[in-house]
């Protein structure tokens, strides 16, 4: 307890020197996805018969994926920068002072809690308790990072996701637009979303665990490095879980028609 209370102190104290810009950048994320729901839901109303024939639930979901979709695709052109530009947050995913990093930070948070108002606004996911846990773990990470001004390489570094969540985002859209698995779209986003799963789910999530792992001795506190080796382990299960689901809906059927082909 006097180690916990110590880590609360500390980071209000760090919030007056560090956070301000990133409350405002995460305010303005915050807003403009409110925005974005509202005015692209506007916009294609206006122009689909597809969209108009939908119930209210499936138009939410239709508004909520695309939003998602958007912001794994801004996310996907951000991370790789972030990297590129300043290579010394890969070498020292702690402490690098990488503003990139901290406005990447600061950018979804502010997207998981307008997705979250979402879901409550809409009554979307409301029985789906998976996926409020990980927005929730999500936005309490994400925010101790932007209090303390600590550890924004290393989350940075696990929304490589992203860019296998575009593929994952496009297969619901297609599925809620076509309603078959049958499309050359549909196929090709397939693949694609296997082999992005297979190197930014496993490959990159499995790193960051080892390495949050190995790392233990240059965490400034016991406890940041416990909730950070907690979030990649449920970060890892959580794909595993995904994976299979995706494997028995998909990819397996492919394998078996593949194999079925060769004998």
């Amino acid at each position: 307890m006097y180690k916990l209370r110590n880590f609360f102190l500390y980071s209000i104290i760090k919030m007056d020197s560090c956070a301000n810009e990133s409350s405002i950048i995460i305010l303005g994320s915050f807003v403009g996805f409110i925005l974005l729901n509202y005015i692209s839901s506007k916009c294609v109303a206006s122009c689909s018969t597809f969209y108009n024939s939908l119930n209210q639930k499936k138009k939410a979901l239709w508004d909520n994926t695309f939003v998602s979709y958007v912001h794994a695709c801004i996310c996907s052109i951000i991370t790789p920068i972030c990297f590129y530009y300043y290579p010394n947050a890969w070498d020292d995913m702690i402490h690098a002072d990488a503003p990139l990093c901290k406005f990447q930070i600061a950018f979804s948070t502010g997207y998981f809690f307008a997705d979250m108002f979402d879901f409550w606004k809409k009554n979307i996911f409301m029985d789906s308790p998976g996926i409020w846990i990980h927005h929730v773990v999500v936005c309490i990470t994400f925010l101790a990072s932007v209090i303390i001004c600590k550890y924004s390489p290393y989350l940075t570094a696990t929304l490589l996701v992203e860019i296998s969540n575009i593929f994952l985002h496009q297969r619901k859209l297609s599925l809620m637009y076509h309603r078959s698995k049958s499309t050359t779209f549909y196929k090709i986003n397939a693949l694609l979303l296997i082999l992005t799963f297979i190197f930014v789910r496993f490959t990159a999530h499995g790193y960051l665990l080892i390495r949050v792992w190995n790392e233990h001795h240059i965490f400034g506190h016991e406890f940041h490095w416990a909730i950070a080796l907690f979030g990649m382990v449920a970060m890892n299960v959580i794909n595993l879980q995904l994976f299979s689901q995706l494997w028995n809906s998909d990819w397996s059927k492919s394998v078996n028609v593949m194999v079925k082909q060769k004998l």
